[in-house]
């Protein structure tokens, strides 16, 4: 019995490689196409080879959108630190002791007295608001 079983299992597979042997071949070879068999699937086919074609433009859409995105990314950091750079250039450049540094050739000398605020009161807007 198992040599039987063992048998028809050989038989099995042999017949099972050799229609995969034919499918392959009718598919290459371009008899299916002739078939009613395909006649009736051929909307369906279509579909399917639409529905992939799409699939691959939005697939190379979105990956040109990620390559866009990262570009853009790269430009923000780059001028984030241009930012910080020039921000912290003109913080030092506006340093009182930078700012003599600077002015000590022309002439121009540092205060040294107190600032003073001046306060002015219009007498002429005072009388108008009483009367």
């Amino acid at each position: 019995m198992s040599r039987k079983s063992r048998k028809q299992r050989k038989e099995k597979k042999k017949s099972n490689d050799s229609n995969s042997v034919k499918k392959v071949m009718n598919v290459l070879g371009g008899s299916f196409l002739v078939r009613e068999n395909f006649l009736k699937q051929f909307p369906f086919m279509v579909t399917i080879t639409v529905l992939l074609m799409v699939l691959i433009t939005n697939t190379y859409i979105a990956e040109s959108r990620t390559r866009e995105i990262a570009n853009a990314n790269k430009q923000l950091s780059d001028l984030r630190a241009k930012y910080v750079e020039l921000k912290a250039n003109i913080m030092e450049a506006s340093l009182q002791s930078a700012l003599i540094k600077k002015l000590d050739g022309t002439g121009i000398k540092e205060s040294l007295d107190p600032l003073i605020r001046i306060e002015y009161k219009d007498n002429t807007v005072d009388k108008e608001e009483q009367e």
